[in-house]
């Protein structure tokens, strides 16, 4: 049987009142940056300049072209006694489970023991033990760039429509009150820009850039909020 007008006109009314709310769409998550070996593999790959990459501990998943790998404790001590070029810049590749980022200046060969960047020695089966942490994910072992006395760049770069666009930049040492010189700035900002373009959907960007004889070097990037002028 066909319903009446009004019969159908309370079905339509019901409806309405009793619809399941339309779900709400879900806000756009911020993009997050690179893990340490990923950003290094992107800067290499591009031949942007960055610290070299000697060696990567326990990363079995994760590579970089023309790096060596170690994947195991025996094989990361024989490396850092018989291979390894001093000093060296120990970094965990997720930097969200407490590892810390640590340096080595010399190997002595008489105690089988590693100087580090605070002077304290350090036995190798022990520093080894440090690179095994779960929550670090695997190390970087990377040549340490000798710093320049201001401690190297802050730079933060927000993506617009057009590409990269840096919008403050600071010495990192604490308390540094300093103009940047011209042709520091000038080859810092140029990689800066060359590789906030790799990652478009990291809206805000703060690049960590050391300088050293050879010219400024990447040496990270973190996705926070923008710093605006």
């Amino acid at each position: 049987m066909h319903k009446s007008g009004f019969a159908q006109a309370y079905d339509l009314i019901w409806r309405m009142f009793h619809a399941l709310p339309a779900p709400r769409p879900q806000a756009p998550q911020a993009a997050c940056a690179p893990d340490r070996i990923a950003f290094y593999a992107a800067m290499q790959a591009h031949a942007l300049p960055c610290p070299r990459v000697a060696a990567l501990f326990n990363c079995a998943a994760c590579a970089i072209d023309g790096v060596r790998m170690l994947h195991s404790a025996a094989e990361a001590r024989r490396y850092l006694r018989d291979a390894a070029v001093y000093p060296l810049k120990f970094v965990p590749v997720s930097d969200d489970g407490g590892a810390e980022i640590f340096s080595a200046i010399s190997y002595e060969k008489d105690s089988d023991a590693a100087v580090l960047g605070n002077g304290a020695l350090i036995a190798l089966a022990d520093l080894v033990q440090l690179l095994d942490l779960p929550c670090a994910r695997g190390y970087l072992l990377q040549e340490l760039p000798s710093p320049h006395r201001l401690g190297g760049l802050r730079v933060t770069v927000a993506m617009r429509a057009h590409g990269p666009h840096i919008v403050y930049a600071s010495w990192k040492l604490a308390g540094a009150d300093a103009d940047i010189p011209l042709p520091l700035w000038k080859a810092s900002s140029r990689l800066v820009l060359a590789g906030a373009a790799l990652f478009p959907s990291v809206e805000n960007q703060h690049w960590d850039i050391a300088l050293c004889e050879r010219g400024p070097l990447a040496v990270g990037m973190s996705a926070e909020h923008a710093q605006l002028l």
